[in-house]
């Protein structure tokens, strides 16, 4: 089922047009939405941050990685400033934690000695190198034989999808418009700018800004620009149940390779325990199949740094395909097709780096068209209430305002039918049972939502009328439901299909 916010009819004029709902998108239309500029944004899938946004580490790196006077070192560090204020100011769960980079060999040494400078020259604060025995007095759990780390305490750990939908929210509260479900399928240049076709929409708009990764080269074909053609990295993941988030108190790296920062291991915003990624070049950025190859290195891999990792206790594995473009972030204006902006090749730390990533864009949608700043924009965004997160006196308040509140759903997260409904009445609506776990978490707990599944889709048929056997996973292609057995008397269904 395709969702669009606020479309009015099939065809759309716009001064600013984004493709791409995932962090840098949703971050660049909320950006924008400071503007008194009419903006919207297109998504091929059915809901926001469901590719590379919707299953990464979840990291705000510190920014002593990158090469000093890189993109991705400026806007690393800029957006890892900039992530506190935004995080109280639209309600997104964030811990900042710090990291720390391990070394266990005198070769090891010397690498955190090259990331220390290069950290001081990318401007990042409170940069520290740890002895041994330190490391270990802050983590019990750390290998005997770490010798050094590098401490960074401005990094942390983030809900990358939550974070996603927050921008966008708050962007569609500022007038920004959102379309779901609307593949792009053909761009045409035109004197005052481009005429989109995106599902059965005609939208035209004067800028259009490309943020589709993996599709930007497609993206980029179809608008006559750049070819931007990526290279996808898989990598695999553990995710363990609650009841080990506190097996580590930091974000733990190994010293990273030419393939990316290493295998972690490392709390996540919400309390779990993550382990991964590996890192293989692979040839379909759809390959999100996990391996029990690549599982395994994961496990064996993150043992190095903590060799009691528990065997036990994890409860899913998942994949994520990073777009890796050069050895830099690409981010400029198109000289082939004027009015476009390119993005590509925002892998680690895109994450990070996106809030900065939207200035730049805006910046750049500034050479194009004149911006002025609304009187009237909208600062904050207050998202669902966090029911587990809550006092017995403030969920007592909660139920008193909306009983819903006091019926549980989800009883791995905590999750209450006053949630969901919030969920599928939220500024950008959703419709899929993936869309609302992104928003409230039923489902991502110990059970993978075995129990409360069959409850959320009913709840999803009574608020927005989707028959239950039509209500999907993640959109069209993933029916949850393929008919009834019986009708609500008892008897055999004619719906029943064999």
């Amino acid at each position: 089922m395709e969702q669009t916010y606020k479309e009015e009819n099939r065809q759309k004029s716009l001064d600013v047009l984004v493709i791409g709902g995932g962090i840098v998108g949703t971050a660049v239309a909320r950006e924008l939405s400071r503007y008194t500029l009419t903006i919207g944004l297109v998504e091929a899938g059915s809901d926001l941050a469901r590719k590379t946004t919707g299953a990464n580490s979840g990291i705000i790196h510190a920014g002593y990685d990158a090469p000093a006077g890189s993109l991705m070192a400026k806007l690393n560090v800029q957006g890892n400033q900039m992530y506190p204020k935004l995080c109280r100011d639209l309600d997104i769960p964030f811990v900042q934690n710090g990291s720390l980079v391990l070394a266990f060999t005198q070769e090891d040494r010397k690498e955190l000695q090259t990331l220390f400078s290069r950290g001081l020259q990318n401007g990042v604060e409170g940069l520290t190198i740890l002895g041994g025995d330190e490391v270990r007095k802050r983590e019990p759990h750390i290998s005997q034989e770490v010798v050094e780390a590098l401490y960074a305490p401005t990094a942390g750990v983030i809900s990358p999808y939550e974070a996603a939908i927050a921008f966008a929210e708050n962007a569609a509260d500022n007038g920004a418009e959102f379309y779901l479900g609307h593949p792009v399928t053909s761009i045409k240049k035109t004197q005052t700018g481009f005429q989109v076709t995106a599902g059965d929409l005609e939208l035209t708009c004067k800028v259009l800004i490309n943020c589709a990764g993996f599709a930007s080269d497609e993206i980029s074909r179809m608008a006559g620009g750049e070819s931007l053609a990526a290279q996808a990295r898989k990598g695999e993941y553990i995710l363990y149940d609650k009841a080990y988030g506190d097996f580590v108190n930091h974000v733990i790296f190994q010293p990273p390779s030419k393939m990316g920062k290493g295998i972690l291991v490392t709390r996540t915003a919400e309390g779990n325990l993550l382990v991964g990624p590996s890192s293989e070049t692979v040839y379909d950025p759809e390959d999100t199949a996990t391996t029990q190859q690549g599982l395994d290195l994961v496990w064996n891999t993150a043992r190095k740094s903590c060799p009691t990792l528990p065997a036990g206790g994890a409860i899913t594995t998942f994949t994520g395909v990073r777009s890796v473009y050069g050895d830099d972030f690409y981010i400029r204006h198109s000289e082939l097709a004027p009015g476009l902006i390119q993005t590509a090749g925002i892998c680690s730390p895109g994450l990070t780096a996106a809030p900065a990533i939207a200035k730049m864009i805006a910046a750049l949608t500034g050479d194009l068209l004149a911006l002025e700043e609304k009187a009237e924009f909208q600062e904050t965004r207050e998202g669902i209430p966090v029911f587990s997160a809550m006092s017995w006196e403030e969920r007592e308040a909660l139920i008193r305002q909306d009983p819903a509140y006091a019926r549980m759903v989800c009883r791995c997260e905590t999750v209450t039918e006053g949630q969901i409904r919030r969920a599928l009445h939220s500024p950008i609506p959703v419709w899929t049972v993936d869309g609302v776990k992104r928003r409230v978490r039923a489902g991502m707990g110990r059970c993978q939502g075995s129990f409360c599944t069959p409850r959320v889709m009913e709840i999803i048929e009574e608020e927005t009328g989707i028959p239950f056997c039509e209500i999907t996973k993640n959109g069209k292609g993933s029916e949850l439901i393929v008919g009834k057995l019986k009708d609500t008397n008892g008897g055999a269904s004619h719906d029943s299909k064999h």
